[in-house]
């Protein structure tokens, strides 16, 4: 498991409506560092904006007008996070629930309608109409 960080570049980690999703690893963590912690930017600075400063997981899943992400509160605080939608039209973030999940794959699934439903654990989902 890696201890130094700072030498870490930014990625490609994801390309959703012409935004171009770049990620930096912060930490690793949890059972001999499967949970990875990123710090994330785009091509575009309003959302630049909107991530600045803040702490993210593996987790994404796109929809029409944004993304859903799993933002940590900071680079150590594993297993509480929260679930964010970031809207990519409006430039908004919503934070939708905060929790202890310390499962690491979470899962998105379209319900249709714009509704949608965020698997967090393999007992637990949260539903957020965007």
């Amino acid at each position: 498991m890696k201890q130094k960080y700072s030498s870490e570049n930014y990625h490609f980690f994801s390309e959703i409506n012409s935004v171009y999703f770049e990620r930096k690893l912060e930490n690793e963590t949890a059972f001999d560092g499967i949970v990875k912690i990123y710090s994330l930017k785009t091509n575009i600075e309003n959302i630049n904006q909107k991530l600045d400063g803040h702490f993210f997981g593996d987790f994404i899943y796109s929809t029409e007008r944004g993304v859903f992400l799993r933002k940590f509160d900071n680079k150590d605080s594993w297993p509480i996070s929260t679930l964010i939608y970031l809207d990519l039209i409006n430039l908004t973030a919503t934070e939708i629930n905060r929790n202890n999940s310390s499962w690491n794959i979470w899962k998105g699934k379209n319900l249709e309608n714009g509704k949608f439903s965020i698997e967090i654990s393999p007992t637990e989902s949260i539903e957020f109409q965007t």
